[in-house]
């Protein structure tokens, strides 16, 4: 028992294994270092079966010769990239806001290897991305991800992008990406300077005192005691980050 594939539907699936696989490698929550590779390959495969036949009719892969074809690819590649980078960034936001907040206690300086991340993490950076990690899963955030990357697939099957249009909306993920960092950590580090201030008065009106001491355990304090009441805004925040990387590239992809 033979069983034929269509040509067209083998190139198709190829681009589309490419396409998922690159957007996979990036986009948060599918990009952990946690998730086995064997997990991530699996879901790459299955996406990319959903998406094989848009794919297979996209006048920009069938037809090509050799060359042609690895050309198409690489763009699939670079369509992938681009989604799963604008949401990347702006999900780093959240872990921006915590290391931000570790900088000015003197967390940083106790940053150790992370297993997960694979990466140098601060205790309140990571606090902050494992949250929103969480909140991204229980809000069904993980779904909306796929979605629009089902959607960009649909809408430009083929992957070619306006590179102009693209540089804009990368410019303007990373703007919003420094603007949601400074609004989710501004509460606390409003308060941290406060304790600053004041712990510089002290340290004049009462020059005996060990201000060093004194000061990282006052801000310890502080910022421990703010970070568990700014957490409520993290749900809000997790959902408008993930929601303004995907309606920036959705309009680089048209």
């Amino acid at each position: 028992m033979e069983v034929g594939i269509p040509a067209g539907t083998l190139v198709g699936f190829c681009a589309a294994l490419v396409r998922t696989t690159a957007w996979i490698s990036v986009c948060p929550p599918f990009n952990a270092p946690a998730i086995p590779r064997r997990i991530r390959v699996g879901l790459a495969t299955a996406i990319a079966f959903v998406i094989a036949k848009d794919l297979s009719t996209a006048e920009g892969i069938n037809g090509l010769g050799t060359g042609g074809f690895i050309v198409a690819l690489l763009i699939q590649a670079l369509a992938g990239l681009a989604l799963g980078f604008a949401v990347y960034v702006l999900f780093a936001a959240i872990q921006a806001a915590g290391e931000l907040i570790d900088l000015q206690i003197g967390f940083s300086i106790g940053a150790v290897f992370d297993p997960l991340s694979g990466a140098q993490a601060s205790p309140v950076g990571r606090l902050h991305q494992m949250l929103a990690l969480v909140l991204l899963l229980a809000m069904n955030g993980h779904v909306m991800v796929v979605s629009g990357y089902l959607r960009s697939v649909e809408a430009v099957p083929d992957g070619t992008v306006d590179l102009a249009v693209l540089g804009s909306e990368m410019l303007d993920v990373l703007t919003a990406f420094m603007i949601a960092a400074v609004e989710i950590s501004l509460p606390v580090l409003a308060a941290l300077f406060c304790t600053e201030v004041a712990l510089g008065l002290i340290g004049k009106a009462a020059p005996q005192m060990n201000i060093m001491v004194l000061g990282f355990a006052a801000k310890t304090a502080v910022a421990l005691a703010l970070v568990g009441m700014t957490l409520v805004l993290l749900p809000e925040a997790t959902e408008s980050v993930v929601g303004r990387g995907i309606r920036g590239v959705a309009r680089a992809f048209g």
